[in-house]
């Protein structure tokens, strides 16, 4: 494709972008803070295939969809709620946080769960603070996007010395009937000192095959703050597109620790940047991408280490059948102040078929003098040998393979804080 071909493709799509922002409201509560962010994001505007970042993923298969706003829908008849969260539940339905059917029974009452546009009333001050920041450091388009075309996001508050003893589940329906919607979904979400949380975010197709997703989750955590977060995204269609960015800041002896799940889609990407700012604090990040037929999943993180005694883990696993492609680039970023620092990364790729295509390119980026840090990766198929002594054992060579596959997989799956979706993504590690 010429370098005419893709200023044109990129132009239409800003022109789709364009008409879809001036459909949003001007006059609501958000209104200010959209108009911000959509003028940061026309500072560079919608990345081409020369983003070093973006260098994996073919966007302009993405840009190619005319995609509208999502519309209303009618409130389901059942919940696909996971048993563990059965009264603790915040539902989306297209993108859009709705507070009559989302459930919080189960979850202390002095948390505040509200939509955005009512929470900037009272905690103003700090959504403004957290979009201000954002932007000024936000590299990713398609996260700078998100802020200026939400519709409706939710924001949870969890006040300080608060232990929510029930995973919270985010629940996104989608009902995309024969439209190319391209929706939104935002999460704010700020964690008070010494409280402990844990998140599920999952995702139901109701109807559509055809649609984009461009979420944000934006976690505030506080000194000695807690916080697990899985990230399932299963059995979606093969044409979904979908753009996520998980944006977390750690304060003093803070701790996160996030597991992704997926069999990927046309491309899921999953975007990462966290940010050690306190001493002592702690992050986490883990996850599993077991991909077939033409599937996609792609993997970036910044970890930043600003402050010294801090330690991160990242370790990433790819299982690769088909056509499927994955890349996963990571960066541990250790800044001068950050001494004492402990930083560990892994991308481990299993390719089951000739076809199947995985690109990795981890990186370290060090300034301080007294640090301990790693990084590697490994792509491979399955051992020849270790398949013919299971043979010997009685196996035949397709339970030998989903075995092994099964132990290669499994590390990570044990890692999701519910017992539900361990043995779900077990069943389905199974077919792969």
């Amino acid at each position: 494709m010429t370098t005419t071909e893709q200023n044109s493709e990129i132009e239409t799509f800003q022109k789709c972008l364009w008409n879809l922002y001036g459909q949003l409201p001007k006059e609501d509560p958000l209104a200010k803070a959209r108009a911000k962010a959509w003028d940061f994001f026309l500072t560079e505007g919608a990345p081409d295939r020369n983003n070093e970042v973006y260098r994996y993923i073919r966007l302009r298969n993405f840009y190619a969809h005319g995609f509208v706003l999502p519309s209303p829908i009618q409130d389901p008849k059942e919940l696909p709620i996971v048993p563990e969260c059965a009264e603790s539940v915040l539902v989306y339905l297209n993108g859009v946080f709705s507070p009559t059917l989302s459930r919080t029974k189960h979850l202390p009452q002095k948390i505040v769960i509200a939509p955005i546009s009512e929470a900037i009333n009272t905690y103003g001050s700090f959504l403004n603070n957290q979009w201000t920041k954002a932007l000024k450091d936000e590299a990713d388009p398609f996260a700078r996007l998100n802020l200026a075309l939400q519709q409706e996001g939710a924001f949870l508050y969890v006040p300080p010395k608060t232990v929510v003893e029930h995973p919270i589940q985010i629940l996104q329906l989608i009902d995309a009937k024969s439209s190319p919607y391209l929706m939104n979904p935002r999460l704010q979400i700020f964690v008070g000192a010494q409280s402990e949380i844990s998140l599920l975010q999952t995702w139901h197709v109701m109807s559509g095959t055809t649609f984009g997703i461009n979420s944000a989750t934006d976690l505030a955590i506080e000194e000695n703050a807690h916080v697990k977060f899985d990230q399932i995204a299963y059995d979606l269609p093969d044409t979904l597109w979908q753009f996520d960015a998980l944006r977390a800041t750690l304060k003093r002896d803070s701790t996160l620790k996030t597991v992704c799940l997926t069999n990927g889609a046309a491309t899921i990407r999953q975007d990462y940047r966290v940010s050690l700012a306190g001493e002592g604090a702690e992050a986490s990040l883990n996850g599993l991408l077991a991909l077939n037929a033409k599937r996609e999943a792609h993997i970036h993180i910044l970890m930043d280490h600003q402050a010294p005694n801090c330690r991160s883990m990242q370790l990433f696993k790819s299982a690769l059948d088909g056509a499927s492609r994955s890349s996963f680039e990571g960066k541990i970023y250790v800044h001068q102040a950050a001494q004492k620092t402990e930083a560990f990364q892994l991308n481990n790729n299993l390719l089951l078929s000739d076809q199947a295509h995985a690109d990795s390119k981890p990186n370290l980026e060090i300034f301080a003098d007294d640090v301990k840090a790693s990084h590697g990766a490994t792509i491979g198929q399955l051992d020849k040998e270790q398949i013919f002594y299971m043979k010997t054992r009685g196996y035949n060579e397709k339970q030998a393979t989903s075995l092994l596959v099964k132990g290669f997989c499994k590390e990570v799956i044990d890692m999701a804080a519910t017992e539900t979706i361990r043995h779900r993504i077990e069943k389905k590690i199974e077919g792969l």
